[in-house]
């Protein structure tokens, strides 16, 4: 018992004035041992309890003294165990006047050992006289015992309420640092308001998709367009208006920075979208966050009044920056002995370093064969001798394969050199099969222009040059500077030729038209360019495209070309998930697979199939191919061999990724193409770009945008479809649209980016023909050295199908962590946004809360009313819950049966509390009536809440068992209520 309350004496009063009027037997029926004294100490009452735990009889306590009652119970103070002082005990205490409490007295006798509280009033008169007093004793051996044993957990019990004591101090803390920020945050926000430049915070997920957190009011002045419109797509806004160089230089800069954590600090020039140019400069900071995302936090300035040279110094900044980025394929440093110093320029294609690791100080005999590292250490030493450039080639095996190479040293101070290499394998190739890349010749040849000259305004002749051309105007050796062209031009040809140059210089714009002209008894049909070179000078460009406008060549190249998209098309196409499941599997007629003759695969797992080691080994390194791809989200090519009743067949195996758990599997019949591998070595490019799509649309196109031949699909919605002959125009000049320019634009930027890498440029448009929207796939393949195999492929079902299979891949997802009869997040659902949500308070040491509760008497609601009202019922519960929490972060579940959960972040005890009893009112605000309830006459519920600060070592279940324990509480107060769980 604790100390004596004013309450605790006047219940003693009650008994002693219920002994006076001979009542004395009410006390015998009390679990506590009471004791009446007279004002001399005798005894002259005590209750069963008390002769029990003292241990006197019926004839044996009259008169007893407090001293002898001391020798006979042989009471001793804990923890001496010396006999206790008389003048120390309650009782004594209380003839003298004074109410005293204590707990260390110790009964000992043969047959037990018990430990005593005892607690003793004075009984006064209204005069002030003691007349006597009562003492109360209790038996407290169970709660010494666990005095004990909490002694021995002293330590531990200290440490845990000294977190609990800093926890409490750092939520002190973190509630006036909040307060602070919030001031800060409203400065803030009116000095950014102030400011004449745009602030920002942009977000960058790992999907790379741009957020804006945070724009000011001053971003729609920079960018000329609403402020809530740049927050809803600041990627179109920033990046729209920049050229593609500004935007490539950017987005390596900010790589960069992030990297060093180094400040961004760059500036470009941006057209509004009315068609205004100026430079636009920025400042911003990078911060890496957990999530994986980047937001870049800085400041926006334009500079309307920037000089133009200025522009065009940047402009031919970006030029060259463009060139040298296309002209080397490795670039590095190194000194004098051919010690590496660092990479300048990678190209994982041909570097035979190690990608990835730091290779300063690094020899080149480290990395290099032993002929090769010598011949380049020669290079070097002559270099540096000679202040000049000097080149050479070799031959370095890359994967098994030998590359030739061309490598120059370039002298760049007096102890380093670059070394530039640049793979010279295919210029090697076409060397040693000249007499096979015959016909691809003439066509580079065929692509030079064959006469060139100046004119004047007026029409005369400024300068010829005389080439070895059927086509020459002019005699060998005859000079016409100073002449009119009508002096050796046939007359119209010549009238067409002044007004179009004519036209060349009042519009600024290249001019190109064809002519027809009668050479030596030969029609000749020739391509003039007309380019202004100033206000009064043109320059000519005349080609000889005769054999171009030959309607049989032209016949026999699209079928050429038609043959080998059909060799494209796969006889074997298989969607497989990530652990092997045939999701669809589609044969032709001519397919000879190792599945034949089985005819229900889709379902069934692919390693059902292994049925010896030839199976098993195909089955591992197929699946482990389509992992990779998986896991890589880049296409994977590769050859195999299977065996047939005629032999071993060999075959290509395409595997793309379809989303992150299926792949599609393009698995063609190659053994024509292995044949005649030797013979198809001259057009391999051609062939492998056909063999890697099937477009609806194909044209061969130069690099100057003229198309050489076209050949479009029957149900393909062709922006060029009104055209009546493509073959011959140059694509600039179809583009008779904003629309068609800017995906002439995009094609002849893909087109130059294969031809400078050598590699396929493949991208996605929008194409709008009429009343037909087509989503396309386009593929850019170098053929030759000017002249790029583009193809269009309409992938609007295959979009359709990745879109529906997204939505319902969600909305299976949604529904397995739902409750279909609440509504409400299910269990599921509940352990892991509560796992989730305690490891991140524990990392921020923020409160995290929970608040269970249920309905009550439910099981009589359900007995009373039936099932299907228990249903609605619940249901109606579960959204007045939803409507008292609405926070984003929190989250309402259904525990089970007519039990709920509430998980509540960042929220202390006493927000939860809050909470808990708005839920409470709002329940009972539903008004379901509940006649069966012993608490009112429509449905209510107990709650119990709980919170805590998670320590390293806690698990959430301690959080839950806390709320339990508190619900439990609330149903012993008589339900209707809500109960907080406070440790003791």
């Amino acid at each position: 018992m604790g100390t004596l309350s004013k309450s605790t004496l006047g219940t003693m009063q009650v008994f002693v004035d219920a002994l006076a009027s001979g009542e004395g037997n009410l006390f015998d029926v009390l679990p506590i041992g009471i004791v009446m004294h007279n004002a001399a100490g005798a005894i002259h009452y005590l209750n069963d309890a008390a002769k029990t735990l003292l241990e006197l009889g019926n004839d044996r306590h009259q008169h007893i003294t407090i001293a002898n009652l001391v020798s006979h119970c042989g009471f001793q103070q804990l923890p001496t165990q010396q006999p206790y002082a008389t003048e120390a005990l309650p009782i004594f205490q209380a003839l003298q006047g004074n109410a005293t409490t204590v707990a260390d007295i110790l009964v000992m006798s043969p047959n037990r050992s018990v430990v005593l509280q005892s607690q003793a009033y004075p009984l006064q008169r209204d005069d002030g006289d003691i007349v006597g007093a009562i003492a109360v004793y209790q038996d407290i051996t169970a709660q010494a015992q666990c005095a004990v044993m909490a002694a021995d957990a002293a330590s531990p019990r200290r440490e845990q309420i000294q977190h609990q004591t800093m926890a409490l101090e750092q939520e002190i803390l973190i509630r006036q640092w909040r307060e602070k920020e919030l001031q800060d945050h409203l400065k803030w926000q009116r000095f950014a308001e102030a400011v004449p430049a745009a602030m920002y915070s942009l977000r960058v997920g790992a999907d790379r998709v741009m957020t804006g957190e945070y724009l000011n009011p001053q971003v729609a002045a920079v960018f000329a367009a609403p402020q809530c419109e740049v927050c809803q797509n600041p990627a179109h806004y920033l990046f729209g208006q920049m050229t593609t160089s500004d935007r490539r230089t950017l987005r390596r800069r900010a790589v960069r920075s992030l990297r060093t954590q180094s400040v961004l600090v760059y500036e470009w020039r941006s057209t509004t979208p009315d068609g205004q140019v100026h430079w636009l400069t920025t400042r911003a900071q990078a911060e890496q966050r957990p999530d994986g995302s980047v937001c870049w936090h800085g400041v926006l300035w334009a500079d309307r009044d920037r000089d133009p040279a200025t522009q065009d110094w940047s402009e031919q900044v970006a030029q060259v920056t463009a060139v040298l980025q296309a002209i080397p394929d490795l670039i590095v440093r190194a000194d004098r002995h051919g010690y590496y110093l660092n990479h300048v320029r990678a190209n994982p294609t041909i570097d035979v370093l190690p990608h990835g690791s730091d290779i300063r100080g690094h020899h080149i005999t480290d990395y290099l064969p032993p002929p090769a590292a010598q011949q380049q250490l020669s290079l070097i030493r002559q270099a540096l001798a000679t202040g000049k450039i000097q080149a050479a080639e070799q031959v370095i095996p890359i994967n098994g394969k030998p590359q030739y190479e061309e490598v120059r040293a370039v002298p760049c101070g007096a102890d380093e050199v670059l070394l530039i290499v640049r793979d010279i394998s295919d210029r090697k190739a076409a060397e040693q099969a000249h007499q096979q890349l015959t016909t691809q010749h003439h066509r580079i040849i065929a692509a030079l222009p064959d006469l060139m000259f100046r004119v004047s305004r007026g029409g005369y002749w400024l300068g010829y040059v005389h080439l070895n051309a059927k086509l020459d105007y002019l005699p060998e050796g005859d000079d016409p500077t100073g002449r009119h062209i009508t002096e050796n031009v046939p007359a119209a040809i010549a009238q067409q030729q002044l007004h179009y140059i004519e036209q060349a210089i009042v519009t600024g714009q290249m001019q190109v038209f064809e002519q027809t002209l009668q050479v030596n008894d030969r029609t000749q049909h020739e391509e003039v360019r007309i380019v202004p070179q100033g206000a009064d000078e043109v320059l000519f460009i005349v080609r000889d495209i005769t054999d171009r406008k030959t309607a049989a060549l032209a016949l026999k190249r699209s079928e050429q070309e038609k043959r080998a998209i059909l060799s494209a098309i796969p006889d074997l196409m298989v969607r497989l998930h990530r652990d092997g499941t045939f999701l669809d599997y589609f044969r032709t007629e001519n397919t000879g697979d190792l599945l034949t003759g089985v005819d229900d695969i889709v379902g069934r797992n692919i390693f059902e199939f292994a049925h010896n080691d030839f199976y098993r080994k195909h089955i591992d390194t197929q699946i482990q191919a389509v992992r990779q791809v998986l896991d890589s989200g880049q296409m994977a090519v590769y050859e195999q061999k299977i065996p047939t009743t005629s032999g071993w067949q060999h075959e290509a195996v395409r595997i793309t990724p379809i989303n992150e758990d299926e792949a599609l599997l393009i698995i063609q019949n190659i053994d024509e193409r292995k044949q005649a591998e030797i013979a198809l070595r001259k057009s391999e490019a051609q062939k492998q770009a056909i063999l890697k799509s099937m477009p609806d649309l194909m044209f061969h196109m130069r690099q100057d945008g003229v198309i050489l031949d076209y050949m479009t699909g029957h149900n393909f919605a062709d922006l060029l479809e009104n055209v009546d002959n493509q073959v011959g125009q140059n694509l600039w000049d179809l583009a008779t649209s904003d629309t068609l320019l800017a995906h002439v634009q995009r094609k002849m930027e893909a087109a130059q980016q294969a031809l400078a890498t050598g590699q396929m440029q493949i991208y996605e448009q929008i194409t709008q023909v009429g009343d037909i929207q087509q989503q396309e796939e386009v593929r850019v393949v170098p053929v030759t050295e000017n002249e790029v195999l583009v193809m269009i492929r309409d992938i609007s079902d295959r979009k359709r199908i990745e879109a529906e299979l997204r939505t319902a891949n969600e909305r299976l997802a949604k529904l397995s962590f739902t409750d279909s009869l609440t509504t409400l997040a299910n269990r599921r659902r509940l352990d892991e946004h509560l796992e989730r949500e305690w490891q991140r308070s524990q990392r921020q040491q923020e409160p995290l809360s929970l608040i269970l509760f249920d309905l009550d008497y439910f099981k009589r609601f359900n007995d009373t009313y039936g099932h299907q009202m228990g249903d609605q019922c619940l249901y109606e519960v579960a959204q007045a819950a939803l409507t008292v929490v609405q926070r984003s972060s929190d989250l309402v579940a259904r525990y089970g049966g007519e039990e709920f959960a509430v998980v509540l972040s960042n929220t202390p005890l006493k927000g939860a509390f809050a909470i808990a009893r708005r839920i409470c009112e709002a329940i009972r605000a539903l008004q379901i009536s509940h006649r069966a309830s012993e608490v009112e006459q429509v449905v209510t519920a107990s709650l119990g809440v709980s919170a805590i600060i998670p320590a390293a070592g806690q698990k959430p279940n301690v959080l839950i068992r806390q709320a339990d324990q508190a619900l439990y509480a609330a149903k012993q107060a008589g339900r209707n209520n809500c109960q907080c769980f406070i440790s003791r």
